[in-house]
């Protein structure tokens, strides 16, 4: 796309957010619901474009890009009316006889970029946030996942009039041309990388943004836990999508007594999901590029690999590898694996585990596994992470019910039910003064007042602590 292009699209989504048309509530629902409908009649191409791109397995594609998009949609298309009603607040005591409400507006024209994991989800997720609150769009998929680009832009293209939703396909070049426009709000998935580039062109308009970053989520296996299911769930987590997910298990941290346990299990589960060639098992996804596959085949020598460690340099394919005795300077342990390489590092005291997690960026989220229901409210109160899932992985992330986001390195804001509704509003604050009383003690000359107002806020801090 040229500059002019891209401009032009801007500028009619402009207009069209100026026209005022998105803010019936109606107008909204009409759309959102158009927008369910088109996925469901698209759910095959979506589930072959995935294939195309990333040799992705159906029922993954299924469960994290259409179910969860469905979700999304559903769960908006039950509650815009009630999201996009005035919320009347309290009022202070001493601004009596007036009232307060706080009223939900769009932005206005938003920018949603997406990653290449999941070009679909991360694409319709926050346009359904941002068109229940009433802005108009710019979507810009990866050019990483060309396939499934090309469906999620037939699909806006059926359902929205470019004016109100479009989509913009090219690669960085793209990029760059549209984070030099000024747009109300940007949304941004991908890398810690990227995401400081795109916080940086927003910052020149003083535009917000909203950042879906990544990090090195963790998972902590402690003494009492079913070491069977964490397994079970962390081979599931790492080896999905061939470990190319934001809130995948990058590393385990397993108790000294239960090591053993937890690599032969490990181990059983890897060969149970993909068999005894993995390499060949339909339900194994590929590495999306060259370069990420490289980056990761070198995290290999590392360290010790106790199971797995095959590839096929022509298909960008990595086994499940399950890596142990790891120096603490490997780059396995510095940077995010995004592959189905899981380090693993052994502790005795979880008080060591948490101290040394305070000393590195804040990852987008953490998985522990315990049934001390204590130890769990330890983890939680003492570690600092987007999200937790406690005896299970990735979870947390599916729910309408949790916002979803990083914290520090691995993002800024959440997204995911009234959260994605709210992330693109701005709620305006308004008092209504019934102009009954006009107390004078406020206006000037402020001679023999002070007193007198002191004694009356007194009165007033005194009677909203008893009431």
């Amino acid at each position: 796309m040229t500059k002019q292009e891209v401009q032009q699209i801007i500028h009619k989504q402009q207009d069209f957010f100026r026209s005022g048309k998105t803010l019936s509530a109606g107008l909204r629902i009409e759309y959102l619901r158009r927008l369910k409908e088109t996925v469901v009649a698209y759910e095959d191409a979506i589930i072959e474009a995935s294939r195309k791109d990333s040799g992705r397995a159906d029922v993954e594609t299924f469960f994290v890009e259409i179910n969860a998009t469905l979700d999304e949609l559903a769960y908006a298309l039950r509650n815009i009316r009630s999201w996009t009603k005035p919320q009347s607040v309290k009022t202070p005591l001493w601004l009596f006889r007036s009232r307060s409400a706080a009223y939900p507006q769009p932005y206005g024209n938003v920018l949603i970029f997406s990653a290449w994991n999941f070009p679909l989800s991360q694409l319709i997720i926050p346009l359904a946030g941002a068109i229940a609150a009433g802005n108009t769009a710019v979507l810009k998929p990866s050019p990483e996942s060309p396939a499934s680009a090309g469906v999620v832009a037939m699909v806006i293209k059926e359902v929205f009039p470019p004016e109100y939703a479009a989509v913009c396909m090219g690669g960085n070049d793209v990029s760059t041309l549209l984070l030099e426009e000024r747009f109300d709000y940007v949304f941004f998935t991908g890398s810690p990388r990227v995401g400081r580039i795109v916080m940086e062109a927003a910052a020149k308009h003083l535009t917000p943004v909203t950042l879906e970053l990544g990090g090195k989520s963790p998972a902590i296996i402690d003494e009492d836990a079913d070491i069977d299911k964490a397994a079970k769930g962390i081979v599931w987590a790492k080896c999905y999508n061939a470990g190319q997910v934001c809130v995948a298990v990058d590393h385990v941290y397993v108790h000294s007594r239960l090591r053993q346990q937890f690599l032969d299990a490990g181990i059983r589960y890897c060969k149970e999901f993909y068999g005894d060639d993995p390499l060949r098992s339909p339900d194994f996804s590929w590495i999306i590029n060259e370069n990420n596959f490289n980056r990761a085949v070198a995290y290999l020598k590392e360290g010790t690999v106790v199971y797995g460690g095959q590839v096929d340099i022509r298909k960008r394919l990595i086994a499940p590898t399950i890596l142990t005795n790891i120096p603490e300077n490997a780059k396995v342990l510095q940077e995010e694996v995004f592959a189905p390489i899981l380090p693993v590092l052994e502790f005795s005291d979880i008080s060591t585990v948490i101290a040394g997690l305070k000393t590195k960026p804040k990852p987008l989220a953490l998985y522990y596994f315990s049934k001390d229901p204590g130890k769990q409210q330890k983890i939680i109160r003492e570690t600092f992470s987007g999200g937790v899932t406690v005896n299970d992985v990735m979870a947390h992330g599916s729910s309408v019910y949790l916002g979803f986001g990083g914290v520090g390195n691995s993002g800024i804001g959440s997204y995911h039910g009234k959260k994605s509704f709210d992330t693109f509003t701005h709620y305006k604050s308004v008092l209504f003064n019934q102009v009954v009383y006009d107390p004078p003690l406020k206006y000037p000359p402020y001679h023999g007042k002070l007193s007198k107002i002191r004694n009356f806020f007194k009165f007033i801090r005194f009677a909203e602590k008893r009431g």
